[in-house]
């Protein structure tokens, strides 16, 4: 089984180059997908007309989702179910999410406790529709984010078991926060519905000068802080022949997308698309 790669596209490049001329780059470098920022049924035509497929569509309305207003998770309810059913008229079937509440002091216990009264619902029109949801454990701001360790995960799926809510796997935020993510891996693989490859490296000089509370004096690194900083895949602590080995022995079949999130390459078209393919090009032996 060979898993795909594709790639979110870099900011640069998505203010800067039309879309149907980086899906047509995109395939020209080998490149098999395209995740996409909302359901947008012009850019899935753009990104298939290219020979590509739509990986995943970002999920709305996830912050509103962990309010301790009523009123407000009702919100996030209906923006997330509308964009589902927006995937679905468009055929897209995978979801990216992200959860982290709009206050960034509100306990990650009471986020948990609003997201369960509300995220059902939402998991039951994505049944209805034919999408499965991909939480990515990225720590948000103030590490005020949901399904970021295996602490919350488990809380999560016991909470909510449908096999259309899920994992977008990304070993860069693990490093970052100290998980094993070879561990954390062994767990979960049957839960992944997408991936990222998205690499990070530890600073060792860093940590013993700032720990992991960041800087005081110093400027703390683009995409990073003292400690860490996110890079491209073969350039940190990831052992992507290991994941790569892990995803397959899961039976895995869907997508690694890079995410570009590297100093050395992000800020230019030049830059990004040369880090993309240095990315690709230490990814593709593994898939």
């Amino acid at each position: 089984m060979t898993l795909k790669i594709g790639l979110r596209i870099p900011w640069t490049i998505a203010r800067e180059v039309p879309l149907p001329d980086f899906a047509a780059w995109c395939k020209q470098q080998g490149f098999d997908a395209i995740d996409l920022g909302q359901p947008s049924a012009e850019a899935a035509k753009a990104v298939r007309d290219a020979g590509l497929q739509v990986g995943t569509i970002d999920l709305g309305g996830t912050c509103e989702l962990l309010s301790a207003d009523p009123a407000v998770r009702d919100k996030g309810i209906t923006a997330a179910v509308a964009a589902l059913q927006q995937m679905h008229e468009i055929g897209a079937d995978r979801a990216f999410c992200v959860f982290f509440p709009h206050d960034r002091h509100q306990s990650r216990r009471d986020s948990f406790e609003n997201w369960k009264q509300a995220f059902p619902v939402v998991v039951a029109e994505a049944e209805r529709q034919g999408v499965r949801i991909a939480v990515e454990g990225w720590p948000g701001p103030n590490n005020s984010a949901l399904g970021v360790t295996p602490e919350t995960l488990r809380a999560m799926f016991a909470a909510v078991p449908s096999d259309h809510f899920g994992i977008n796997y990304d070993p860069s935020h693990l490093v970052r926060v100290g998980v094993d993510y070879k561990r954390f891996l062994d767990e979960f693989a049957s839960r992944v519905i997408h991936a990222h490859g998205k690499d990070a490296a530890l600073n060792p000089q860093g940590a013993y000068l700032y720990g992991n509370i960041g800087t005081t004096f110093a400027e703390a690194p683009a995409f990073g802080d003292g400690d860490w900083r996110y890079c491209i895949p073969g350039e940190g602590d990831v052992n992507w022949a290991f994941v790569c080995g892990r995803l397959h022995q899961a039976s895995f079949d869907g997508i690694v997308s890079l995410e570009l999130e590297d100093l050395r390459y992000n800020g230019s078209q030049e830059g990004e698309e040369r880090g993309l393919l240095r990315g690709k090009v230490h990814l593709l032996p593994y898939l």
